[in-house]
């Protein structure tokens, strides 16, 4: 139950997080392209990578053990509540890196091409769906 209650809390963080990005990125910069998006989902990328980076030292075999209480916490409440919540832009780009660290660069590239396509695909036919 307190691993939801991370992820709720987090994600509502990253919610309201986003809404604001989005009306301060539309009057500052207009509306003529997404700026907003653009900004959650670089400073997402950005701090999914640091959040990747921060679990691999907590979990590393090399260093003292951390708590696991600390790790849910960074992992629920922060990777999959907050950044959840800003962009899932953030968990793609850790999937895809994930891939890529592992040596499968074309399982990456597939995951990249598939996310772009399908979902831009679904956004179409969402949008066609409501249409007709």
């Amino acid at each position: 139950m307190r691993e939801i209650l991370y992820v709720a809390i987090g994600g509502a963080l990253g919610a309201v997080a986003r809404y604001g990005v989005g009306l301060g990125a539309a009057r500052l910069f207009g509306k003529g392209f997404p700026w907003g998006t653009l900004a959650v989902n670089v400073f997402g990328c950005f701090a999914m990578g640091m959040v990747v980076g921060i679990l691999a030292g907590l979990e590393s075999p090399h260093k003292v053990p951390a708590n696991p209480v600390q790790i849910a916490q960074w992992r629920q409440g922060v990777a999959i509540g907050f950044l959840g919540g800003l962009t899932t832009f953030s968990s793609f780009g850790a999937d895809t890196l994930r891939d890529f660290q592992a040596g499968q660069p074309l399982l990456a590239l597939t995951n990249v091409a598939a996310n772009v396509v399908l979902s831009l695909a679904a956004v179409w036919c969402g949008a066609a769906v409501v249409r007709y």
